[in-house]
C-alpha cells in the first residue's frame, strides 16, 4: 500500500511518532517527512501537534475514514490474488456467537481441522458487535452471529439457522416451579446478561416499556454464556438467551421460562469477506456449517 498512507494511518493509531516509526519501520524523521509531504499534497493539516503527540484535527478525521477505506480494499484484493493461487491459509480466526457454542462450534471446527489439517483454526466465543471491525481489518476470518443490519462493503453474509431468545431460571428462582409464566411475573428479579449484548439488553428494556414497567434490573454482566448460566443457576437471577444453548441451561438444572413467546427472534449465520470467498477452507467451512445447521433451520417457537 502507498507509504504515505501507511505512515499516515500508523501515526493516527499510535498518535505517536516514536511508536509508529517501529511499526512501520521506518526512522522517526522519516515519518515526520512522509506526514508533512502528504499534508502538502493534499493541501491541508491533519494532525495537531502537541507535546503529548500528534492527534487527528477534524480534517484528518474524515480522511482516516478515507484512509482506512483503502487501506481494507488493497486488503481485499490481495486476499482475492491469494485465493486466485487456491493458496492455503496457514492460520484461520473463527469467531462463534452464543446460538453456536452449545456445540456446533466445537463439531464445526473438528470437521473442518480434519480437511485442512496444515492450518491452524483458532475459535473464540464472543458478540458480533466488537468483532465486526476486526472482520473487516483482516484480524477475524469468519464470525458466527446474528444478522443485524446491512454488511459493510467488503463483507457477504450466508444464512445459517433461526434463533429465539428465551428466558431461563434456576431452581432458586419461584418461577423455574410455575407451570405458567407471564412477562409481567419476571419484572420483580435482577438479570444477568451478557458483558456488551446491547442488542438483548434493549429488546429486554422495550418489552418491560410496554408493560408499562420500570427498566428490568441488570444486576450482573458475564463475559460467557457458561458463567451467565452457573450464575442464574446459584440465585433468583434470570438470563435471556438463544434457545440452541437449553442443553447448558439443562445441565446446571435450568429451565426454559414457557413464556406465550420469545423475546425476539432473529436470522444467524456466517460474516465473511468476499475477498475470501474464493478459499477452499472458506468454501467448504460455508459447506459443513450448512450441514450442521440444517435442523436448526427455521426452526419454530415451542
Amino acid at each position: 500500500m502507498d507509504r504515505n498512507l501507511r505512515a499516515f494511518l500508523s501515526v493516527a493509531r499510535k498518535g505517536n511518532l516514536t511508536a509508529a516509526s517501529e511499526e512501520i519501520g521506518l526512522t522517526q524523521p522519516a515519518v515526520t517527512k512522509t506526514i508533512r509531504r502528504l499534508e502538502s499534497e493534499l493541501g491541508v493539516e491533519l494532525f495537531s501537534r502537541t507535546a503529548r503527540g500528534m492527534f487527528l484535527n477534524g480534517t484528518g478525521k474524515r480522511f482516516l475514514q478515507r484512509a482506512e477505506a483503502i487501506e481494507n480494499q488493497y486488503r481485499f484484493a490481495a486476499e482475492e490474488m491469494a485465493a486466485e493461487r487456491r493458496q492455503e491459509k496457514a492460520v484461520l480466526r473463527i469467531v462463534a456467537g452464543v446460538a453456536y457454542q452449545s456445540g456446533i462450534a466445537a463439531r464445526f471446527v473438528s470437521r473442518l481441522h480434519s480437511a485442512f489439517p496444515r492450518t491452524m483454526i483458532e475459535l473464540r466465543a464472543d458478540l458480533l458487535a466488537p468483532t465486526r471491525p476486526e472482520l473487516m481489518r483482516g484480524d477475524v476470518d469468519i464470525i458466527l452471529g446474528a444478522l443485524v443490519g446491512a454488511p459493510p462493503e467488503g463483507i457477504v453474509t450466508h444464512p445459517l439457522l433461526s434463533a429465539n431468545v428465551v428466558v431461563f431460571a434456576g431452581p432458586l428462582n419461584p418461577l423455574h416451579h410455575q407451570e405458567h409464566v407471564r412477562l409481567v411475573d419476571t419484572t420483580p428479579y435482577p438479570w444477568v446478561l451478557l458483558h456488551h449484548d446491547d442488542h438483548t439488553a434493549g429488546h429486554l428494556r422495550r418489552a418491560y416499556d410496554d408493560l408499562r414497567q420500570p427498566p428490568p434490573h441488570i444486576g450482573l454482566t458475564a463475559h460467557t454464556i457458561e458463567a451467565c448460566l452457573d450464575i442464574v443457576g446459584n440465585s433468583k437471577a434470570l438470563t435471556a438467551a438463544v434457545d440452541p444453548v437449553r442443553p447448558l441451561a439443562h445441565e446446571r438444572g435450568l429451565r426454559m421460562l414457557p413464556l406465550a413467546s420469545p423475546l425476539w427472534s432473529f436470522d444467524s449465520g456466517i460474516w465473511v469477506r468476499a475477498s475470501s470467498m474464493g478459499l477452499p477452507i472458506i468454501q467448504r467451512a460455508i459447506e459443513i456449517l450448512d450441514e450442521l445447521c440444517m435442523p436448526l433451520r427455521d426452526k419454530k417457537w415451542s
